[in-house]
């Protein structure tokens, strides 16, 4: 699709053409001057569409349910049935973002285990580990489960995205990977909406305990799916024939030849260096206070507009499903008409136009107002995270510094959730100025960081394209020892 991509450059020194010259005119294998046909295309994709993509969505969605329960318990009472105050919370939910962060690097090990295997064994642990929170009596024992979750989740969360970038080419990675990260919002949304039918039990021993055990066990229970049935490369994907695995391999445009189970440590250093994952990092970092504030208090929020627990419990669920249709949408239109930066500005402002609202809305009795800034900060918060990382993921040449580029944006980035645990505490009720404050501030901050992102790469386009000469956008390109510095590689704005 010529006409839906945006072209940009790095330099590249003669030296390195050369020789990239000498690789194409000496070293052509069959893969590389295989052309794969537009029917078998579609055929493969659409066995990956049926075969892994939901596979790897509901891994999500229980993953989300599992983390993001915390906010749904404390206002179904977890908070004072344990006797903790605002600080303590905190360090509750920051157990969990702590692990997590410190346990990211495990992004790596999606190239070293296999997936099948290595997906299952975290299920059964991080739904344990969710389980094991509605038996707790005490901080301690809180603080505890929420730091194995952490330790578990990581290893999933940040390697999906990874993980699918194996099976999709380029223009295709965009609506599979905003579908995955728009499980999240999805994911919220059922929490709210099992949390709105679990608070209604009435018993001595607490409704929130059962929400922890509740939406644990579904985690713990799809693992045999996974080690059954999730493939774990095109190339070994058993619902494929011999001949498609090799053209499911083929059909990639971008060709790193690295063995899948090593890493191309030049790449990952490379990846290390590169500007523009630091720029996806302070984008990631921004959207990331807004994701982990409005899944630990937006029903808190809610419930202070003057509703009732269990009334807020389900007054969350709406905005979150919008958000999630709206990540489809974002998804499909990035696709087609490409202009990631223009998509993430733009729905970055809808999110700062929603925490002015809560921000500035004074009249406590206003609810219409307040309750449509979270609308609009909901929607558009969710959609600009996950164009985000997908347009990151664009941009990389080779596994390696793919996995490196994840591991730094999933590190950095998620270091924001720490701001955001401690900047809605009780004593800033029912407005919570100074969170919202930092919402709005942030969400600015990513419009700016997006179109000049995008800016950036157009230009490098454009100076590649005059220094060698325009791409055809369907030509496979070996990235295996310049990465993305291939003369022929051209960036996605």
């Amino acid at each position: 699709m010529p006409g839906q991509r945006d072209w940009a450059s790095q330099k590249v020194d003669s030296c390195q053409v050369e020789n990239v010259d000498e690789m194409e005119k000496g070293s052509q294998d069959p893969i590389s001057q295989s052309v794969v046909s537009a029917d078998v295309q579609r055929r493969i994709r659409r066995q990956f569409d049926k075969r892994v993509l939901p596979i790897v969505c509901c891994l999500y969605v229980l993953s989300y349910l599992d983390r993001g329960n915390i906010g749904n318990a404390k206002t179904a009472g977890a908070q004072a049935a344990l006797g903790l105050d605002s600080a303590q919370w905190t360090w509750v939910l920051n157990a969990f973002y702590i692990c997590y962060v410190l346990f990211e690097w495990t992004t790596l090990l999606w190239k070293i285990f296999p997936a099948h295997v290595y997906v299952a064994v975290l299920c059964v642990l991080w739904g344990s580990a969710a389980m094991c929170s509605g038996f707790v009596h005490n901080m301690a024992g809180l603080v505890a489960c929420r730091s194995f979750l952490g330790i578990f989740e990581a290893g999933f969360g940040a390697g999906a995205p990874y993980f699918l970038s194996l099976f999709y080419q380029r223009r295709e990675l965009g609506l599979r990977v905003s579908v995955l990260l728009g499980m999240s919002p999805l994911a919220n949304c059922f929490a709210s909406a099992l949390a709105y039918g679990i608070t209604h039990i009435k018993t001595d021993w607490g409704s929130w305990r059962y929400l922890f055990i509740i939406e644990g066990i579904p985690t713990i229970l799809f693992a045999p799916v996974v080690y059954f049935f999730l493939a774990d490369s095109p190339g070994t994907a058993k619902f494929l024939h011999i001949d498609d695995q090799t053209t499911a391999v083929e059909r990639l445009q971008t060709r790193d030849t690295t063995a899948k189970s090593k890493v191309h440590w030049k790449q990952f250093f490379a990846g290390l260096t590169d500007y523009q994952n630091y720029v996806h990092t302070a984008i990631h970092f921004c959207c990331n206070f807004s994701f982990a504030g409005l899944s630990n208090f937006l029903p808190t929020i809610v419930a202070d507009m003057g509703y009732s627990s269990i009334t807020a419990q389900g007054l969350t669920a709406p905005p979150y499903f919008a958000a999630f249709l709206l990540c489809v949408a974002a998804a499909f239109t990035s696709d087609r008409h490409g202009m990631r930066g223009y998509i993430i500005a733009g729905f970055a402002t809808v999110g700062m136009i929603g925490y002015l609202l809560l921000v500035l809305v004074k009249d406590e009795l206003s609810t219409g107002p307040r309750y449509l800034g979270v609308w609009l900060a909901c929607c558009g918060i969710f959609p600009a995270l996950s164009i985000n990382i997908t347009w990151l993921l664009n941009n990389q040449g080779g596994d390696s510094k793919r996995g490196a580029g994840l591991a730094i944006l999933a590190i950095v980035g998620q270091c924001s959730s720490f701001v955001s645990s401690a900047v809605f505490p009780k004593t800033e009720a029912p407005r919570y100025t100074l969170g919202c404050s930092l919402g709005a501030g942030f969400t600015g901050l990513i419009v700016m960081l997006a179109l000049g992102l995008h800016f950036k790469l157009s230009m490098e386009n454009k100076k590649r394209d005059r220094i060698y000469g325009p791409v055809d956008p369907e030509e496979r390109i070996d990235v295996s020892m310049l990465g993305d510095q291939n003369p022929k590689f051209r960036y996605l704005t």
